[in-house]
């Protein structure tokens, strides 16, 4: 399931302008926690992409974790965790600061979740 998941989601993704729309339709939100996360370039190509390689995994997750047998969860889990944290890596490390911005000493941190509805059962 996993590797599917990298060969036809991750290694044939849409363009720059699908995404984006997914990524709308995924309605993640962002919080900021430090700095005037104004000044950045939310709209950067490779924050777009990361942030829907992330909303598709999660869909990947909530679709497929409770046909996951009880025994393979664990394994299923880690794989999910080892793929997410590359994600969580590269958004860390992503500089969304426009070139108008000289390197400050000013600090940006963000939180970006998407609200889950309660579903009843």
């Amino acid at each position: 399931m996993v590797s599917h998941f990298q060969k036809d989601i991750l290694e044939h993704k849409p363009t720059a302008t699908q995404m984006y729309q997914e990524i709308r339709m995924m309605q993640f939100k962002i919080k900021p926690l430090q700095g005037d996360i104004s000044l950045l370039n939310l709209t950067n190509a490779h924050f777009i992409e990361i942030l829907w390689s992330l909303g598709k995994l999660d869909e990947f997750f909530q679709g497929h974790y409770k046909k996951v047998t009880l025994r393979k969860r664990d394994l299923f889990l880690r794989l999910f965790d080892e793929i997410h944290g590359k994600f969580q890596d590269q958004l860390n490390a992503l500089n969304l600061k426009p070139e108008r911005i000289p390197d400050s000493s000013e600090m940006f941190e963000m939180e970006i979740f998407k609200e889950r509805s309660a579903k009843p059962n």
